[in-house]
């Protein structure tokens, strides 16, 4: 039996242990997480009102208003989560840019625009505009998030493709969210005008009431 040639020999000191990197120093951006998910934006810290005056409602009218106000309550504490998170997403890209910036020096600078082509812009901008052209713009067109970046891309140039990802996924979460919980409250000051309809049917004559109802089932 051949002898194994990666065997150590008898006599030979062992392998000194492998160097273990010391310990990276935490940046500042380290302090704030990424945002992955802006679920836990539904989250609106309580009342002393949700529960000191929590008595059951006396009829539906009560109940419906109710919902209604917490409805306004919950529409503006998601707001101001979307909003805050949002902003810290913008902090942490700023601050990971900078780290960036004072570990690989100098970035480098792009070369101005030719002095032609400056002028032909300021001309352009100077001209007057066409009374026959429309120069509202229409649909935004949305940012596509998904596009890869090119490996040449400087510093300061991805960091403004990230802010301007962070302002696009802002406005759309926040956009979404208003259309969401407008449906919301439609729905349920839909039902308060029935039920206070309804209420209002009950002190009438019979023939006035079947009146009522039935203006009330046709609004349905």
């Amino acid at each position: 039996m051949a002898d194994n040639p990666y065997a150590l020999r008898p006599g030979l000191p062992p392998r000194p242990p492998a160097a273990i990197p010391p310990p990276r120093e935490p940046k500042p951006s380290d302090n704030i997480p990424a945002l992955t998910n802006v679920a836990p934006s539904i989250f609106v810290p309580l009342r002393n009102s949700d529960w000191e005056d929590a008595a059951v409602p006396r009829d539906r009218v009560e109940r419906l208003r109710r919902i209604l106000e917490s409805i306004d309550y919950q529409r503006e504490g998601v707001k101001e989560n979307l909003m805050y998170m949002f902003e810290r997403e913008k902090e942490r890209v700023i601050l990971v840019a900078t780290e960036n910036l004072e570990s690989e020096g100098q970035p480098r600078i792009n070369p101005g625009l030719d002095p032609r082509e400056a002028d032909w812009i300021i001309q352009n901008m100077e001209a007057p505009a066409e009374s026959s052209y429309d120069y509202n713009i229409k649909d935004m067109p949305s940012i596509n998030t998904r596009r890869p970046l090119p490996d040449t891309l400087s510093v300061r140039d991805r960091a403004l493709d990230d802010i301007l990802n962070v302002m696009e996924a802002g406005i759309l979460n926040l956009t979404g969210y208003g259309t969401h919980i407008a449906d919301i409250k439609k729905y349920y000051l839909d039902c308060l005008e029935k039920e206070l309809g309804r209420v209002e049917a009950a002190g009438l004559r019979p023939e006035e009431r079947l009146s009522v109802d039935q203006a009330l089932e046709a609004g349905m």
